[in-house]
């Protein structure tokens, strides 16, 4: 590695804050697990199949558009990064009643294995989805000082009534200040046609975030 000119830079030792947001990150990955997989009990197989659905999951999170054109909407996820295109899920293969049938009793407790898995792994799903939104929304009691929406920012869009999961992903198309000229109002485009939304419902991803806190400036994110 030294040859291609990189260096480790580590943070300092039981100093997560000073991780800054990625840290953040990660430790909303552990609250999740810890809280999911806590009194869980799995062999050792389950727990590697749970994991890596897990990681999945997380690495199919949507971090900005994939295109700089307005109307290309596609999400660039960690997973572009990884295997170099979005992460297709395996269909889910079920057995016919004939081959059921001449292997009922072992169908049954592999079902009921892979039922509980499933479980599982969508339990940390929306302990996780909660953990990272929070990441999202940059707290002015944390940092001091909140980031205010730009003109061509990628967002989520929080709606009521609607799983977190399915909130929409924008682009910050006009920003509209109030009467104090402070940032109230934002119009944005979505995949289903431009809108306008206060700014308290959008979330900055993480891949804006980055860009205002590069070095851990946001450190005081992991401190509530």
């Amino acid at each position: 590695m030294s040859s291609e000119g990189i260096t480790w830079r580590f943070i300092t030792e039981r100093a997560p804050w000073t991780g800054g947001y990625w840290e953040r990150l990660v430790r909303s990955v552990k609250s999740a697990l810890r809280k999911v997989l806590g009194h869980a009990l799995l062999t050792e197989i389950e727990m590697g199949t749970v994991l890596a659905e897990v990681e999945a999951k997380v690495n199919a999170r949507p971090l900005t558009f994939v295109s700089e054109d307005p109307k290309d909407l596609n999400a660039l996820t960690p997973f572009h990064f990884l295997i170099g295109r979005e992460y297709l899920e395996f269909p889910d293969q079920r057995r016919s009643q004939s081959e059921t049938y001449a292997h009922q009793q072992t169908n049954i407790e592999l079902q009921s294995r892979w039922k509980y898995q499933q479980r599982l792994v969508n339990h940390f799903w929306k302990r996780w989805r909660t953990e990272y939104v929070i990441t999202l929304s940059v707290r002015k009691k944390w940092c001091g000082v909140k980031p205010s929406p730009m003109v061509g920012d990628i967002v989520l869009v929080a709606e009521e009534n609607v799983p977190r999961i399915r909130w929409a992903m924008a682009r910050i198309l006009q920003v509209l200040p109030g009467s104090d000229n402070l940032i109230r109002t934002v119009r944005l485009r979505t995949a289903k046609g431009d809108i306008t939304r206060p700014v308290a419902k959008v979330h900055l991803l993480e891949q804006g975030l980055a860009l205002i806190y590069p070095t851990g400036g946001a450190a005081g994110l992991l401190q509530p």
